[in-house]
C-alpha cells in the first residue's frame, strides 16, 4: 500500500521502529508487577492511540511539540499529518 505524502515521515518512524525489541521491557515490567505481558501492551497501544485527544487537552503534549517542530521546518505535509492524527481521535 503506498504512503500518502503527507504520512511518509510517520511511515519512516513507524518502520524505523521495527528495528527495537519492546518485548525485553514488557516481560520484565511484568516479572516486577505481576501484570500479565498482553495486559501491558494492550495498555501501551490504548495510551499511544488515545495520545491524540490527550494532546488536545494536555498543556505540553508530544503532538504539539511535534507540531510546532514541523512548522519551524516549514514542512507542511507533516503539519497535515500531525493534524490529520488529531482529527482522527476526537
Amino acid at each position: 500500500m503506498a504512503v500518502p505524502e503527507e504520512h511518509r515521515a510517520f511511515a519512516e518512524r513507524a518502520e524505523a521502529a521495527l528495528a527495537v525489541d519492546p518485548m525485553p521491557t514488557f516481560r520484565a515490567l511484568s516479572q516486577e508487577t505481576g501484570v500479565p505481558v498482553d495486559t501491558l501492551v494492550h495498555l501501551a497501544l490504548v495510551r499511544w492511540a488515545s495520545a491524540g485527544s490527550e494532546a488536545l487537552m494536555s498543556l505540553e503534549p508530544q503532538a504539539l511539540r511535534e507540531l510546532i517542530d514541523a512548522r519551524g521546518r516549514e514542512d507542511w505535509l507533516a503539519v497535515a499529518g500531525i493534524i490529520d492524527w488529531l482529527e482522527a481521535g476526537l
